[in-house]
């Protein structure tokens, strides 16, 4: 596994690291932060009746051990899914013993608790002596990660077939890809115009999204929307007295109990564990008025009306909802990820009156950040498309230096590396994929059949 070199670290307070230990406890602190010493209650929730699910089986096991990639970086003890694999023919039924003993009594080993945390550059921050502008990575025990998978898939079968969670929550399940949130969003933006109307949008990031989660709003959100109490149990205990340690160029720190350790990076349950952490902000049903969508962590809403100006307090509710929220999920949405956004191509009805958020003013911008994709007001996609190019253009670059490489090989590369840079939701931007796939191909003339 490939890992960045950590820099030495500068502090909040402007003080400087000294050490790689030091290095790792600023890192730590910085990827596990407390949670708000107040939270606000959430008063009686509506709950739902449990659902059903059937004892675990011995080939949902297997499934997920033969499906592990096989020299995928461990945890602390070293063994990766390969070992599994050669010794499956001996240790399935002791392994299915554990996983149904620890799923009926709702206990999970402290060795499948414990994370070595990997520390990887968050792309295009401008400083990475700041500790914030890493992001981590849990390197976990192999089989407790097996059994994660059993539960995650356990769950998502729950929530599509008994309807758990609302339609528009895409990411993390099966057929709401970024693609087909995007499309959703694009369709409602081209119905408004087709009204008369302007879609006015705002859009909130969850700061820490997987650490930050406070384990007891998450319990009780579970349990609400019909998760079996057995397996809430089990989460609590995954959730619960976890360890991590850090890897800082080499160094490995010790072992430290986290107080606020929320779902693990790296982990297959934490995606749609997440889900039921923030599904409330996402129950508004979609209509020609407004709507909602989220991929796991990133969440979107908007109004539509005859103006910019006439959409204001029905953006303003959206913003205080979820600060509502913020507030009783022990959650912060990122100042500087919260943006505001006039979907219009008439001048007249566009506005750059600001929002109230907490004690900011945020003021609507010419185009914005979503799922990767950048979108203007007019759905012109210039500078998305430009971008896109540029990063093509890169990559083909890189791929004409390889003077030794067979054609075979290139083309290999160019599938790999260059076409999905200019393909990621081409179908959304509307990007002339052929002509500006080919002029890439072209660069790379001899070495792609």
């Amino acid at each position: 596994m490939f890992v960045d070199k950590v820099p030495t670290l500068r502090r909040a307070d402007g003080s400087i690291t000294k050490g790689k230990a030091e290095q790792g406890e600023e890192l730590l602190s910085t990827f596990f932060p407390p949670l708000p010493t107040m939270i606000e209650r959430e008063g009686e929730r509506p709950q739902r009746e449990e659902v059903t699910m059937p004892d675990l089986t011995l080939q949902e096991i297997e499934e997920k051990v033969m499906a592990a990639k096989s020299w995928k970086a461990p945890g602390e003890d070293g063994l990766p899914a390969i070992v599994w694999k050669k010794l499956w023919h001996v240790v399935k039924h002791r392994v299915w013993t554990l996983f149904d003993s620890s799923l009926r009594e709702g206990v999970v080993p402290h060795q499948w608790r414990t994370a070595k945390i990997i520390p990887l550059k968050k792309p295009d921050k401008d400083d990475y002596r700041l500790a914030k502008a890493w992001r981590p990575i849990s390197l976990l025990s192999t089989l407790g990660k097996i059994l994660e998978a059993v539960v995650a898939e356990r769950i998502s079968y729950a929530v599509e077939a008994h309807g758990l969670l609302p339609a528009n929550h895409f990411g993390a399940r099966k057929r709401r890809s970024a693609d087909q949130a995007l499309a959703l969003l694009q369709e409602r933006i081209y119905k408004a115009w087709r009204m008369g109307r302007v879609l006015s949008l705002v859009s909130f990031d969850v700061k820490g999204a997987y650490n930050g989660v406070c384990k007891e709003r998450l319990l009780e959100r579970m349990k609400a929307r019909g998760i079996p109490s057995r397996l809430v149990k089990w989460v609590d205990a995954f959730c619960s007295e976890r360890t991590a340690s850090v890897v800082v160029n080499g160094y490995t720190s010790e072992q430290q109990a986290l107080a606020q350790a929320g779902l693990p990076q790296g982990s297959p349950l934490s995606p749609v564990a997440f889900l039921f952490f923030n599904a409330d902000l996402v129950q508004r049903r979609i209509s020609n008025n407004s709507g909602s969508i989220a991929f796991v962590d990133d969440y979107s809403a908007w109004v539509t009306g005859p103006t910019a100006e006439s959409n204001r307090d029905g953006i303003q509710s959206i913003i205080d909802d979820a600060l509502d929220w913020e507030k009783r999920s022990g959650a912060t949405f990122e100042a500087n990820k919260t943006s505001v956004i006039h979907f219009t191509r008439i001048a007249e009805r566009d506005s750059d009156s600001p929002f109230a958020i907490r004690e900011n003013d945020v003021k609507p911008k010419e185009n914005v950040k979503l799922l990767g994709v950048i979108m203007d007001q007019a759905l012109r996609f210039k500078e998305h498309i430009a971008g896109v190019a540029a990063k093509g253009l890169a990559a083909a670059m890189c791929l004409k230096r390889l003077k030794m490489a067979s054609p075979q090989t290139a083309r290999q590369l160019f599938i790999a590396t260059v076409a999905p840079t200019m393909d990621y939701a081409s179908n959304n931007a509307m990007l002339k994929r052929h002509r500006d796939s080919g002029s890439e191909r072209r660069r790379c003339r001899g070495r792609i059949p």
